[in-house]
C-alpha cells in the first residue's frame, strides 16, 4: 500500500513538474505580446516618423513580431486549424487588394499598416499562448495594466483638459487637427454635461469606453470569485461614466445581461442558440417594419434620439454608395460630405465604413474571424481546459457580442481595431488547446491533478 502510495505521489510530482516546466516555458513566449499590449495603450502622440511614414510603437512591434508569427504557425509541429486562421489572412489579403485597385500603390502603404494591426495582433496572439491558463495570464495581465489607463483617463475630468495629450504634446508637439478644433468650439465629441470627457492615452473617449465596456466584462466573468475581478469590473464602470460614452454603457449592460443569462441558464445546452434566435426575431422584426431601423434599435436602447438619427443619416447616405462598390469599396480618399444634411468628416460605424474603404468581402471576413472560433460550439464543459479557461471562452463570446454591436454605431481604430483582432484569437487558442490536450494523455493527467483527481 504504501508503495502503491508512494509510486502515485512520484507521478504527480514528475507531471506538476513537466507542467510547471510547459508553464514558464509559456510565460517566457508572452513577453513580446505583454509588451505589444502596453505598447497599444501608449497615447499616439509618441509616435515616431520612419522617412514620411508615422509609425506608433504598438505598430512597429506588430510589424517586428507578424511575419515570425506566421512562421511559427505553418511549421507548428502539432496546429488545431480553426476557420478564423483562414478568414482573418483573407482580410489581411483584400484590404491590400481593395487598396490598389481604388487608391493606386499609394493606398497600400496605410492599408498595409492598418491591416497588421487586426491580422497581426491575431496572428501573435494565436502562436504565442499555449500552457494552460496562458490565455488567463494575458487577461489579467492586460485588466492590470488597463487599470492604470483608467487612472490616467480620469484626469481628463479631473484637471479639466485632455492630461495625456496636453502632456504628450508638451513634450513632442504633436497635434491632431480634429482635437484642437474640438477644444477652441468645445464639441460634443470632447465635451459633455459640462465636463471634458476621459479618454486617456487612447484615441478617442468611445474607444476608452468600449474598452472599458470590454475588459471590465472579462474581468468580472472570468476572475468572479475574486476581488480583483469585481474591483476591475467596478473600475471599469467608472471609467466608462467619465467617458460619457452612450453606446459603450449600453453594451455594457448588454454584457452583465448575457452574463446573467449565462448564470442562469448555465445547464441548458441551447441556451444561446435560443438568446441568438430571439436576437435575430428582433432584428427581423426592427428591419421589416420600420422606415429607420438603426435609429429605431438605438432608441430601444435608450440612446438620445439625436444620435439615433445621425446614424441613420449615416447608413442612408454611405450605404448607396456601399452599393455602387461593393466589392473593393470606394477607397480612403472620397469626400464624406457629399450630403448637406450630415455634419462631420467621420463614418460612426465600423461595418459600414470598413465597407466603404475596403469592400463588403473585408468586412465579411473581419465578422468572420470573430465568430467563427465559436462554430465548434461552447467550452464551458470541455475536461481539458482549467476553470478560468472555460469562463474565459464564455466571456469572450459575450465581448464579441458587444462588439458586433457596437460596430453598428461606432468606428474601431487604433487600439480597439487591435483588441476585436485578440478576441477571436484568444477564443481559437482555447478551442486548439481542449483539441491538442484530449490527444496527450500527459495533458489530461495534470489537468486532473490539478483539480486535485486522480490517474
Amino acid at each position: 500500500m504504501e508503495r502503491a502510495l508512494a509510486s502515485r505521489n512520484f507521478r504527480f510530482r514528475r507531471l506538476n513538474h513537466v507542467g510547471q516546466a510547459r508553464v514558464s516555458a509559456s510565460a517566457a513566449a508572452e513577453i513580446p505580446l505583454k509588451l505589444i499590449l502596453v505598447a497599444l495603450f501608449l497615447p499616439e502622440g509618441l509616435s515616431f516618423f520612419v522617412g514620411n511614414f508615422r509609425l506608433t510603437l504598438a505598430r512597429l512591434l506588430i510589424l517586428v513580431f507578424f511575419t515570425r508569427a506566421i512562421v511559427r504557425y505553418f511549421r507548428a509541429p502539432t496546429r488545431i486549424f480553426v476557420p478564423s486562421d483562414f478568414f482573418a489572412f483573407a482580410t489581411f489579403l483584400w484590404m491590400l487588394l481593395a487598396s490598389v485597385v481604388t487608391d493606386g500603390l499609394e493606398g497600400l502603404k496605410g492599408a498595409t499598416m492598418v491591416a497588421v494591426e487586426f491580422v497581426g495582433c491575431y496572428y501573435i496572439v494565436r502562436t504565442t499562448l499555449i500552457a494552460p491558463n496562458s490565455s488567463v495570464r494575458i487577461i489579467m495581465f492586460t485588466c492590470e495594466v488597463f487599470i492604470i489607463v483608467i487612472a490616467i483617463a480620469l484626469l481628463d475630468p479631473l484637471t479639466g483638459k485632455l492630461f495625456s495629450y496636453e502632456f504628450t504634446k508638451s513634450i513632442t508637439g504633436y497635434t491632431k487637427i480634429a482635437v484642437e478644433e474640438g477644444l477652441a468650439t468645445q464639441s460634443d465629441s470632447l465635451y459633455r454635461n459640462g465636463l471634458i470627457r476621459a479618454m486617456g492615452p487612447l484615441e478617442h473617449s468611445i474607444l476608452f469606453g468600449c474598452a472599458c465596456a470590454w475588459f471590465g466584462t472579462l474581468a468580472y466573468f472570468v476572475f468572479p470569485y475574486r476581488f480583483f475581478g469585481w474591483s476591475v469590473a467596478g473600475f471599469a464602470a467608472v471609467g466608462l461614466w467619465f467617458s460619457q460614452a452612450r453606446g459603450a454603457w449600453l453594451a455594457y449592460i448588454i454584457a452583465l445581461a448575457l452574463s446573467g443569462y449565462s448564470l442562469i441558464t448555465n445547464r441548458f445546452p441551447t441556451r444561446w442558440k435560443l438568446i441568438g434566435a430571439a436576437i435575430a426575431v428582433l432584428l427581423i422584426a426592427v428591419i421589416t417594419m420600420s422606415g429607420a431601423p438603426i435609429a429605431t434599435l438605438m432608441r430601444l436602447g435608450q440612446i438620445s434620439p439625436e444620435a439615433a438619427y445621425y446614424r441613420q443619416a449615416i447608413w442612408e447616405t454611405a450605404g448607396p454608395l456601399v452599393i455602387h462598390s461593393p466589392l473593393f469599396g470606394i477607397g480612403s480618399s472620397w469626400d464624406w460630405q457629399v450630403d448637406p444634411n450630415l455634419y462631420g468628416s467621420t463614418v460612426d460605424a465600423f461595418w459600414l465604413q470598413n465597407s466603404m474603404t475596403y469592400g463588403v468581402p473585408s468586412t465579411l471576413f473581419v465578422l468572420l474571424t470573430m465568430i467563427s472560433p465559436f462554430w465548434r460550439g461552447p467550452l464551458n464543459a470541455s475536461p481539458y481546459l482549467t476553470p478560468e479557461e472555460r469562463r474565459l471562452s464564455s466571456a469572450l463570446g459575450i465581448v464579441i457580442v458587444t462588439a458586433i454591436f457596437l460596430g453598428f454605431i461606432v468606428h474601431f481604430w487604433g487600439t480597439c481595431w487591435s483588441l476585436i483582432g485578440i478576441f477571436p484569437a484568444l477564443r481559437a487558442n482555447l478551442v486548439s488547446a481542449s483539441a491538442l490536450r484530449s490527444k496527450d494523455p500527459q495533458w489530461a493527467r495534470w489537468l486532473r491533478h490539478r483539480r486535485g483527481g486522480s490517474t
